[in-house]
């Protein structure tokens, strides 16, 4: 009888391998190796194949090499404790969960399996991978040592029950993907492309389609208290990668040695908790939707919680609130001008003014006070967004003015036939001169307006005045700061 010994007391009661104290699947490396050769891989997955399909789910200290799980069904979760394997594939697999404890894993792949729970809790894995995974309960990889964790197409298949409630807040039980209390991080990719994972399971006679990719869709996607592989060479890579993600995304306690990129995702009421990115930080098709009560909790503080030290993009973002529009904007402007790229802070500078007008607008003010918001936002429009963009684009008061004074006004004092000269015939030219003079205020007199043209120089000689002063203050504003 195998001479290893259960952590329950109990021995294992397989057969040993001649000139061995242990079973085939109890059996180290090394040992196996100097009694059997290469042999000894064939015979170790026999085994384990054999007790599996014998209904045997629980394995605890067995040495494994490549493993291939495939269609394989059961009532029972499947458990691997205090174990060692080089490679495992689980392929079609429907079982209540896969659990790996206190255990070290090269490669771990689950294929297009359906699971219950999927858990990893104080092992040792090089790469761990879920491709096409549906689940039922939650995805916890926690306590571990994690190097690279790839998600891509996984979906959360339950009902959403509501757990527990604690102190009056109700929180969601199932359908989270957590990742926490990790080391050695080198990456974690939500939806990425993964051109290893397609070699090992072609060298498993798999061949994955591209067409049946999807987004990766759970009730919360927390990655917290997460430490990241401090190695140079990791420093100016994307270390964190979620790309079309469909749920709550939670970041907390991170420090992030490297890049960080959200993209073509949809977040529902997304937490930064005292995070930190070390590179920059990418939002680019994101859809943001907040509650109201995200908008007024979480939401101010998250210029205070989020520190990127490199430069935040906005590219191409939806937000259901002008609110969250306008913080996330702030954040990207002052990234830019920290690292004095002054145009593109120009940039975020305009949406966020933007925004925060409509935000202004949005308000739930009523009567003759919506009324005053209206107006007040109708003429922020028209003399600081329409003339300049908010004091960012030095080309437009130019271009407006020379537009309004050339043709706009002349035109109206030629329909209107309301200015006077010397000479007695007026052509189109000398309406031309004449909303010149007006806008610049010279007032030579040889032309004066009559009727209706009174009006007219009167708001063009205002018009010239206030674009010119637009247009001072703006070039000052672009090139000597």
């Amino acid at each position: 009888m195998c001479e290893y010994t259960y952590e329950n007391g109990q021995k294992c009661r397989l057969k040993p391998i001649e000139g061995s104290a242990y079973c085939p699947l109890h059996i180290p490396y090394d040992e196996g190796e100097r009694l059997l050769g290469d042999e000894i891989k064939r015979v170790k997955e026999e085994a384990f194949l054999k007790r599996l399909n014998a209904g045997q789910t629980y394995f605890e200290g067995v040495y494994l090499y490549d493993v291939k799980i495939s269609d394989f069904k059961a009532e029972k979760p499947i458990v691997f404790k205090n174990s060692q394997v080089r490679t495992i594939l689980f392929d079609g697999v429907n079982v209540p969960g896969v659990t790996f404890y206190n255990s070290t894993v090269g490669r771990l792949v689950v294929f297009e399996s359906e699971l219950g729970t999927f858990t990893v809790h104080g092992s040792h894995v090089f790469g761990l991978n879920l491709l096409r995974v549906g689940f039922s309960n939650s995805v916890y990889i926690r306590n571990s040592s994690v190097r690279y964790v790839m998600i891509n197409s996984t979906e959360y298949t339950g009902k959403g029950e509501e757990g527990e409630r604690e102190y009056g807040e109700r929180r969601t039980a199932t359908g989270r993907i957590e990742l926490s209390d990790l080391s050695e991080v080198r990456r974690i990719g939500i939806n990425v492309r993964y051109p290893l994972l397609r070699k090992i399971l072609e060298e498993h006679g798999i061949k994955p389609s591209e067409s049946r990719e999807r987004a990766v869709k759970a009730t919360a996607l927390v990655l917290r208290n997460i430490g990241f592989d401090q190695s140079a060479r990791f420093k100016r890579q994307v270390r964190l990668s979620v790309r079309r993600f469909h749920g709550n995304l939670v970041l907390e306690n991170l420090n992030v040695f490297g890049h960080a990129e959200i993209l073509g995702s949809w977040l529902r009421n997304p937490e930064f908790v005292h995070t930190r990115v070390m590179g920059n930080l990418i939002f680019r098709k994101v859809s943001f939707h907040g509650d109201f009560a995200w908008n007024s909790t979480v939401l101010p503080n998250i210029p205070v919680e989020l520190n990127v030290e490199g430069f935040v993009e906005v590219e191409d973002c939806r937000f259901n609130s002008h609110r969250a529009a306008e913080v996330l904007y702030r954040l990207a402007r002052i990234s830019w001008e920290r690292n004095g790229d002054f145009e593109r802070a120009d940039r975020y500078y305009y949406l966020e003014m933007v925004a925060k007008r409509n935000s202004r607008l949005s308000g739930r003010g009523r009567g003759i006070k919506r009324l005053f918001m209206r107006m007040e936002a109708l003429f922020e429009w028209l003399f600081a967004d329409l003339t300049c963009k908010y004091g960012t684009d030095w080309k437009r008061p130019i271009l407006i003015w020379l537009a309004a004074v050339n043709v706009f006004f002349p035109i109206l004092f030629f329909l209107t036939r309301s200015v006077e000269g010397i000479s007695g015939a007026m052509g189109f030219l000398d309406y031309e001169y004449f909303s010149v003079v007006t806008a610049t205020t010279l007032g030579y007199g040889d032309y004066h307006p009559i009727g209706m043209g009174r009006v007219i120089a009167s708001v063009e000689a205002l018009f010239g005045m206030f674009m010119w002063a637009v247009f001072l203050t703006v070039f000052a504003r672009r090139y000597m700061r």
